[in-house]
C-alpha cells in the first residue's frame, strides 16, 4: 500500500497537467498479497490511461479486505486513438504471476468500453 501512494505521489509531481487518482482503502485484516502485484495495474492506467489523455484523465483505485480475501479495483479512462497495436507483457506476466501463486484462488477480469479500461481483482487468502 505505502509503495502504491509513493508511486502515484511521483506521477503526481511529474505530470504537469490536472490528473484525478483517488485510491481507497478499507483493510480489516492483515491479509497479505505476493509483493508488486498491483503496481502492474497501476503502471498500466498511468502509461495507456494518463499519459496518452490531454485532460481529464483519472484514475479511481479501490484495496479491500474482507472475509479472507483481498480486492482490488481499478478503473482508468484513455484515448482510443493512442493505443497501438503492441501490447505489452505487463497484463500477461501479472496472469502468469497469479496463476503460479494463486493457483485456483484468484479472478482477475478486465473489460474495456467506452474509452474506459476497467480491473476487478479478487484473492483468496485463506
Amino acid at each position: 500500500v505505502e509503495y502504491l501512494n509513493n508511486y502515484i505521489d511521483l506521477h503526481k509531481i511529474r505530470y504537469h497537467k490536472t490528473v484525478d487518482i483517488q485510491f481507497t482503502m478499507t483493510i480489516t485484516n492483515n491479509d497479505t498479497v505476493a509483493p508488486l502485484l498491483f503496481i502492474i495495474l497501476l503502471e498500466n492506467a498511468l502509461k495507456h490511461g494518463v499519459e496518452s489523455l490531454s485532460d481529464s484523465a483519472y484514475i479511481k483505485m479501490n484495496l479491500a479486505s474482507k472475509d479472507q480475501e483481498i480486492l482490488f479495483a481499478l478503473e482508468n479512462n484513455f484515448d482510443p486513438a493512442e493505443i497501438g497495436e503492441e501490447k505489452g507483457i505487463g497484463l500477461e506476466n501479472l496472469k502468469r504471476r497469479l496463476d503460479l501463486i494463486y493457483p485456483n484462488k484468484h479472478e482477475l477480469t478486465i473489460s474495456e468500453e467506452d474509452n474506459v479500461f476497467k480491473v476487478d481483482l479478487k484473492i483468496k487468502t485463506g
